[in-house]
């Protein structure tokens, strides 16, 4: 293959002389794609729409950095909905494991062998705000839900008692 010079890229708007060669792309174009070939770019197809759809799942989406950008508390308690000497009412939600490191509920989830389970946050469950605050605790509503092929199920009201 011959070495190319700046002087021998054709120009856009001129149309080539009488005497013009074909570029190496023409040789490409006109080539005809054989059986393999098309399985080959048929299957790189498939899998980058595959892999575009699964960046669309939810399990896909950062959550960190977005999901408490909406999230917001109320300074003392939940609206005059509870008294000010109950802290994150009722005392039947789940507590345990459901906190992030930035001490909202957490909304995400997770399966294993044979069982999946999953955190979700509810953003207006205290007049339009996720949470309440008493003094340094605060009360992060959300929900939990554990399914697994035994047939257990649970579905509860569930939030996040954190020190802030």
């Amino acid at each position: 293959m011959a070495k190319l010079s700046t002087r021998d890229i054709p120009l856009v708007d001129v149309a080539p002389g009488a005497g013009a060669a074909p570029s190496e792309i023409a040789h490409v174009l006109k080539k005809d794609v054989g059986r393999r070939s098309f399985l080959r770019y048929v299957a790189g197809g498939a899998m980058g729409v595959g892999l575009a759809v699964v960046g669309w799942l939810p399990p896909a989406r950062p959550r960190g950095a977005w999901a408490h950008c909406c999230l917001s508390e109320w300074s003392t308690s939940c609206r005059g909905f509870y008294s000010s000497s109950t802290i994150c009412y009722p005392p039947t939600a789940k507590f345990d494991n459901n906190c992030t490191s930035g001490k909202w509920h957490r909304d995400d989830g997770g399966s294993g062998t044979c069982y999946n389970f999953k955190y979700s946050h509810n953003h207006t469950s205290c007049d339009t705000r996720n949470a309440w605050r008493w003094g340094s605790t605060r009360c992060s509503d959300g929900w939990y839900e554990y399914a697994d092929c035994g047939g257990g199920r649970v579905s509860t009201f569930s939030i996040c008692r954190a020190t802030v």
